[in-house]
């Protein structure tokens, strides 16, 4: 992972960084935690001119700013896996975290001097946990492991049977061993293979992980929805017989008119409460829908329905800040950039199945048109692909909306909140 040097900026730039999030599972696919990519935006650097160039910020500014943006709302109460410089260690930055939330990711650039090893017995002996990122086995590394609980091992385009003796050397010292950048299902078996026990890649946002699913009865019922909402010609009765033909889809359209966020009505007509909501509304309910009810699937669908929705609201918090374009279309495309995933069907064949725009299909099957740089804008900030935010023109405020769009994402998926 990226380094840095220290860079002395002033906390009054407390709020120029970009922050993301990468997830982080077990060998039963369950999500355990998140790591944190965190990183200057143009306005901070320019500030600053003769700092080196750099992926993450440096000093306390990037730290203040996770917890300024609320380090609760960008992990959802899940550990978070923090990159520690060494200025970072030996400042005691850390410190401004509490122990039990954050693993201290200490980036390969840190070695083993006697100050870092004085360093890395305070911060355990204070209660954090240590993990040493992309370990590469070298000789200067060894006095930090009696301090660290996990190692991360990047293992893109690795042997990982060559990488099996290091690895087995760590499992016997009784670290947990972190196989990042796994990009396929066959690497990520031979990761766990060699014994591996943690595991983050793009692997976890591919169809295929989703096993490639048919579409279920409930989920054409709602395409099928969508496509009538779509028409404007689509009388209300037969709307009325759409939802009655689907229990459970009706059930979750009165949940939804009846909650508190639509004053909490006390409607009990399938007519009524299409009347009170609007087609409109409607339509994008159904799309949220469509997505959650694949997320029951296992954890890893789980998550990779909560990406989708962060996407989505991301692309249309976008858009509304700019004032420049449709926000509801903007959610559309970035809510669908992922159904191909979700639902394990080519984007094609998704969008065969649903009403959408020339405009909105040029985007997700060419990445092309109006709405194509708001998604890539999206897409690059959540992977964390910092240059292309900048030449995309991203600025400081993508933090906030971002953490917005996360937390709005968890709320759609709580199982107290109507789709």
């Amino acid at each position: 992972m990226p380094s840095s040097s220290v860079d002395e900026t002033p906390r009054t730039a407390v709020q120029q960084v970009f922050v993301a999030r990468q997830p982080i599972f077990d060998v039963q696919d369950t999500r355990v935690a998140y790591e944190l990519l965190y990183r200057a935006t143009r306005e901070a650097t320019h500030a600053h001119e003769g700092a080196p160039s750099q992926t993450l910020l440096c000093g306390d500014t990037a730290l203040h700013s996770m917890l300024s943006i609320g380090l609760e709302r960008l992990t959802g109460g899940t550990t978070a896996f923090v990159n520690m410089t060494e200025a970072h260690l030996l400042g005691g930055l850390y410190k401004i975290f509490e122990p039990r939330t954050v693993v201290l990711e200490l980036l390969e650039t840190v070695d083993g001097t006697p100050e870092v090893v004085a360093a890395c017995e305070a911060a355990v002996a204070a209660g954090y946990t240590l993990a040493l990122d992309d370990y590469d086995g070298r000789a200067s590394l060894a006095v930090l492991l009696p301090f660290a609980t996990i190692v991360t091992v990047d293992v893109l385009n690795r042997d990982l049977h060559a990488l099996a003796p290091m690895i087995r050397g760590l499992l016997g010292r009784g670290l947990v061993v972190l196989a990042e950048r796994v990009e396929s299902r066959e690497v990520l078996a031979t990761a766990r293979e060699i014994g591996c026990t943690l595991f983050q890649g793009y692997v976890y946002s591919r169809p295929e992980t989703l096993d490639g699913r048919t579409v279920n009865v409930h989920q054409a019922a709602v395409f099928q929805i969508m496509a009538l909402l779509n028409k404007p010609e689509t009388p209300e009765a037969a709307l009325d017989e759409a939802f009655r033909s689907h229990p459970s889809l009706s059930l979750s359209l009165l949940r939804m008119v009846n909650s508190a966020s639509f004053g909490g009505r006390g409607v009990d007509s399938i007519p009524y409460a299409l009347r009170v909501v609007g087609r409109e509304v409607l339509s994008r309910w159904m799309l949220v829908m469509l997505a959650v009810s694949v997320s029951s699937r296992s954890a890893v669908a789980h998550e990779a329905v909560l990406q989708a929705l962060v996407r989505g609201r991301f692309c249309e918090l976008i858009t509304a800040r700019s004032a420049t374009g449709d926000p509801g279309a903007r959610f559309l495309v970035g809510l669908l950039s992922r159904m191909d995933a979700l639902l394990g069907l080519p984007m094609d064949q998704v969008l065969d199945r649903l009403p959408v725009s020339d405009e909105v299909r040029a985007a997700l099957l060419e990445r092309t048109g109006i709405h194509a740089p708001t998604l890539r804008l999206a897409d690059a900030y959540q992977n964390g692909e910092w240059a292309v935010v900048d030449a995309l023109g991203g600025d400081a405020a993508l933090s906030g909306l971002y953490a917005e769009s996360v937390l709005w994402a968890h709320d759609r998926l709580s199982p107290e909140t109507p789709s």
